[in-house]
């Protein structure tokens, strides 16, 4: 099994948690041993240096940009916001840039309708952002193909 990080809120709405069942059983098909702070690893230290020495131990990450922070008024660079928005964790920008800075291989995954902002804009950081839609049916298999291209680089140390 592939020790993966897998940086994703620890609090997801209901019907996006539900899905994450069958996306952590094909984890484990496809041969990834997922890790999270908070989930699956019990905090022992500050946040950020119990993420940076379990990704540390880790041989990739998979970020999941999922809705967390909804915003229905403000603005954003002193632009209204004219309908809603949805935003990741800030922590999914954090642990990003550690595992890139790691030089780990890093799938990042956003979720369709949360703002491509910071390392989900494509083109921001040498990653390809795959967008999906956790809500769908078949959702986790629909990235099938992007967790054997992150296997395959593991393997081959690309």
């Amino acid at each position: 099994m592939i020790p993966t990080f897998v940086s994703r809120p620890n609090w997801a709405p209901q019907v996006i948690e539900r899905k994450l069942t069958d996306f952590y059983q094909l984890l484990q098909d496809v041969g990834f041993n997922a890790n999270t702070i908070g989930k699956s690893q019990a905090p022992l230290m500050s946040p950020f240096e119990d993420v940076r020495r379990l990704m540390k131990r880790c041989q990739c990450t998979i970020v999941l940009g999922l809705p967390q922070i909804f915003m229905e008024a403000g603005s954003v660079k002193h632009v209204p916001i004219s309908s809603k928005l949805m935003l990741p964790t800030e922590w999914n920008q954090i642990e990003a840039t550690i595992s890139l800075m790691l030089e780990l291989p890093t799938l990042v995954l956003l979720h369709k309708s949360v703002a491509a902002r910071g390392i989900f804009d494509r083109g921001a950081a040498n990653v390809f952002v795959y967008e999906s839609d956790s809500q769908e049916k078949n959702w986790a298999a629909s990235v099938r193909p992007a967790l054997d291209a992150l296997k395959q680089a593991v393997q081959t140390g690309a």
